[in-house]
């Protein structure tokens, strides 16, 4: 029996989640469509048939359902970031959105999965003060245009009434901030970790202008990627899950300076002023995991200057990205 990760192959969560889901003992197939790129981390298992590649349309369900048919598949994992936001129609994002959805309830139902998982994200908070759990009241207006937040707003209330129609364990996991190896770079400006390690191991001055909590006063509920995708896989994996939507993060925030002075210790020499003061945005809260932590026993592996280390290391090593 195999895990299907839908954009496991190339997608930064995906891949990372894939290595993840390895390490605890599940063989997966993932999905490519148009990158051929293949992660480094991911490599070996490829070459040991413990992962294998099928090229397929996340929001075909034709594709797909040839995966089904030449592998048995127990599991669906689908941590995708979205659709390109360009103007082809009115509809065109959200049709993708809704076949890429329709795919996995109709193909879970075919295979008898026995549990879909969806990200979402941490977003749902914005706003919100203090320390924040999963029962915390959401609005459904989303206060940024083409944003993701508003399909992941979607997908959990699509995922929670079909796991009550099906029986079939479809969970949603909310995701806070991340960092580390595979990660897209054209993400450097809505991702300062991102922005900050890749400018001090090139050996150039980030640039900060317009980029999201960059500010000196900026803390943010920040988790490296080796531990969310770890968790992400966790509650995949587990025998029995008590809720449908879990928050994954450090639980605690990052301060900028804080992250600055670990790559400092790390890239000696790196340089950089913070923009003063905070970044212009509705607040977001501390994240409570305590659902994560009593289902699963996670706990990160990673502080601030271990994953600044293990990233540095890995981009030093002839990686990209």
């Amino acid at each position: 029996m195999k895990t299907l990760v839908v954009g496991g192959l190339n997608g930064f969560v995906g891949s990372n989640t894939t290595e993840a889901l390895v390490n605890l003992g599940r063989d997966c197939v993932v999905t490519r469509h148009e990158r051929k790129e293949i992660p480094r981390f991911l490599q070996p298992f490829i070459d040991q048939k413990r992962v294998i590649i099928e090229d397929a349309d996340a929001t075909s369900i034709d594709d797909l359902r040839k995966i089904g048919e030449k592998h048995r598949i127990d599991g669906i994992v689908n941590v995708g970031g979205g659709f390109s936001t360009g103007p082809k129609s009115a509809t065109w994002k959200l049709e993708g959105y809704f076949d890429m959805l329709l795919a996995a309830f109709k193909l879970g139902q075919e295979w008898k999965v026995k549990r879909i998982t969806f990200s979402s994200t941490g977003g749902m908070y914005v706003g919100l003060g203090g320390t924040q759990n999963e029962t915390a009241q959401v609005s459904l207006q989303n206060p940024f245009p083409a944003s993701i937040l508003s399909y992941q707003k979607i997908v959990e209330v699509a995922s929670s009434e079909f796991e009550k129609a099906s029986g079939i364990s479809t969970i949603c996991v909310r995701l806070m901030g991340m960092f580390g190896p595979f990660q897209d770079l054209s993400q450097s400006t809505i991702n300062t970790p991102l922005n900050l390690v890749q400018a001090a191991v090139n050996g150039r001055t980030p640039d900060l202008k317009n980029a999201f909590f960059s500010f000196a006063d900026d803390s943010v509920d920040l988790l490296y990627i080796k531990d969310m995708a770890r968790a992400i896989a966790l509650l995949h994996t587990a025998e029995k899950l008590q809720y449908n939507v879990y928050n994954i993060s450090s639980g605690k925030t990052t301060s900028n300076r804080e992250l600055v002075h670990a790559i400092q210790k790390v890239v000696p020499g790196f340089k950089i002023d913070l923009p003063p003061g905070k970044f212009p945005f509705p607040p977001l809260p501390i994240i409570d995991t305590t659902r994560l932590r009593t289902d699963t026993s996670f706990t990160p592996k990673f502080d601030v200057q271990s994953a600044v280390q293990h990233y540095v290391d890995w981009l030093k090593a002839g990686n990209p990205k």
